[in-house]
C-alpha cells in the first residue's frame, strides 16, 4: 500500500477508508446479499487493479460494462481472511463476514455477536474496537494485493475456485491458493482424483466423514485452539444465540466412547480410531467424525510425538470403520476428509505426514476404490507439500 493510498486532502476519504467502508457494508449485508451492495473498490481488487488509482486514461481503455460477480468478491475476501495473521483476528473475521460454519445466513447483528464471542467481549465493545481493527486489516491486505496474487494450481483447468488436472511440479515455490482443488494422481492400481481443500476443516461441506487428529488419551483440544481437534469440537458444539456452548457434543460423545471401550485417564494404542456423531456439523452434510489417536505426549516437553506407523494404522482403521458402517446399511458413507495427521503440534512435518497418508491411501483404495477422498489443510505451505507428494506419483 502506497503513501498516497494512506493520505488524502482534509475531509476527503482515503482509499483505505473507502475500502473499509465497503467492507463494513459487506459485513452488515452478509454473503447472501452481496449482490445488493455497490462495491467499486472491491471490484477493482477482484479485477487486479489498485483501488482508487484509475486515471482518465485507464478509465477510457477499460472495457465497458464489465461486471464483477458477487461470487468472485466472496472468493477473494475468503482467501484474504484466511490469510490474516493472528488466530483471534482470523476467527472473528470468519464469523463477521459469514464464512464460519453456521453463520452464512445469520443477520449482521448475530454475526457480530458471534465474532465478539471470539474475543470474549460484548457486541458493542467489539463494534467500537476489534471490528474496526479487523476491517482495517482486511482492507490493508486487499490493498497490498493479497488474495488475488495467490498462486493458482499449475496444470489445473476449470473455474477460478477449483481445478482438475495434474498435480503441480515439485519445484513450484508459491503457496497453494485457498479453496478446493481436484488433483489427478497416479496410484499403482490406476489414476485417482483426490480433492485437496486449503481451508479450515470445519468449513468443509458435503463430505460424509471428517477425520480428527487426537492424542492417545482421546482428550480433545480446547475449543479456542486452532488445531483440527479444537476446531471440530467448537464447530460441532450446540450454541446459544450469542455463540456460547450449551452442549459440547463431540467431546461428550468421545468421552462416552472412552468409558465404553477404554479406560479414562489411560492411553489407547496409537492408531486407534473412535467414532462420534458430527454434532452441529450435520448441517454441512457431515455424517460422522472419526477420531484418530496418533499423537503421544512428549516425555521431554509440552509437545507431542507422532510415529508415521501410527498415522498409517489410523488411516487404514478409518476406512475399515467407514466401510463396516456402510455395509451395515446404517449410513451411506461415500466420502472421507483427512487432515495431515500428526503434523503441526503432533510433531511430524507436513511432508512426512502427507507421504504417509497418501501412501496408505494407495493401499486402501487399491483394495476398495469406491471412496471419494479429500485431504484438508488450512496452511498454504502444507498444501504445497501435499501437492508435491501427489506430483511425485506421476509417471
Amino acid at each position: 500500500m502506497t503513501d498516497e493510498q494512506e493520505r488524502a486532502a482534509p475531509g476527503v476519504p482515503t482509499v483505505l477508508h473507502r475500502l473499509v467502508d465497503e467492507l463494513g457494508r459487506v459485513r452488515a449485508l452478509g454473503l447472501l446479499r452481496l449482490h445488493e451492495a455497490e462495491l467499486e473498490m472491491l471490484h477493482a481488487c477482484v479485477a487486479g487493479r489498485t483501488p482508487g488509482a484509475e486515471t482518465a486514461e485507464t478509465a477510457e481503455t477499460s472495457a465497458p460494462g464489465i461486471r464483477v460477480e458477487p461470487e468472485a468478491v466472496e472468493r477473494l475476501l475468503h482467501t484474504v481472511v484466511l490469510g490474516l495473521d493472528g488466530a483471534l483476528l482470523r476467527d472473528a473475521a470468519l464469523h463477521s463476514f459469514g464464512f464460519a460454519s453456521g453463520t452464512r445466513d445469520l443477520s449482521g447483528k448475530e454475526r457480530r455477536e458471534r465474532a465478539a464471542h471470539v474475543y470474549r467481549v460484548g457486541a458493542e465493545r467489539f463494534r467500537k474496537h476489534q471490528e474496526k481493527l479487523m476491517l482495517q486489516q482486511v482492507a490493508r491486505a486487499l490493498l497490498n494485493g493479497e488474495g488475488r496474487d495467490a498462486a493458482a494450481v499449475p496444470g489445473t483447468r476449470a473455474g477460478p475456485s477449483e481445478g482438475v488436472g495434474a498435480a503441480p511440479p515439485s519445484d513450484a515455490v508459491l503457496p497453494v491458493r485457498a479453496g478446493r482443488h481436484v488433483v489427478r494422481t497416479a496410484f499403482s492400481h490406476g489414476d485417482v482424483l483426490v480433492t485437496v481443500h486449503v481451508a479450515p476443516i470445519e468449513l468443509v461441506t458435503g463430505v460424509d466423514v471428517l477425520v480428527s487428529s487426537e492424542n492417545i488419551y482421546f482428550e480433545m483440544s480446547k475449543t479456542f485452539r486452532r488445531t483440527v481437534s479444537g476446531s471440530l469440537r467448537r464447530a460441532g458444539a450446540t450454541k446459544d444465540s450469542v455463540g456460547r456452548i450449551t452442549d459440547d457434543v463431540i467431546a461428550r460423545q468421545l468421552a462416552a466412547w472412552m468409558r465404553k471401550f477404554g479406560v479414562p485417564g489411560l492411553p489407547v494404542a496409537a492408531g486407534t480410531v473412535a467414532v462420534t456423531s458430527p454434532g452441529a456439523l450435520s448441517a454441512q452434510g457431515v455424517r460422522r467424525i472419526l477420531h484418530a489417536a496418533v499423537a503421544t505426549p512428549s516425555a521431554t516437553g509440552d509437545g507431542y510425538e507422532t510415529a508415521p506407523d501410527a498415522v498409517a494404522a489410523a488411516v487404514r482403521r478409518v476406512f475399515q470403520l467407514a466401510a463396516a458402517e456402510r455395509r451395515a446399511g446404517r449410513v451411506p458413507l461415500r466420502s472421507i476428509a483427512l487432515p495431515l495427521l500428526g503434523a503441526g503440534r503432533g510433531g511430524l512435518d507436513a511432508r512426512t505426514s502427507a507421504e504417509t497418508v497418501v501412501g496408505t491411501l494407495e493401499q486402501v483404495l487399491g483394495a476398495d476404490p469406491d471412496w471419494s477422498v479429500h485431504l484438508v489443510t488450512r496452511n498454504p505451505v502444507s498444501a504445497r507439500a501435499v501437492f508435491d507428494v501427489l506430483s511425485d506419483r506421476r509417471p
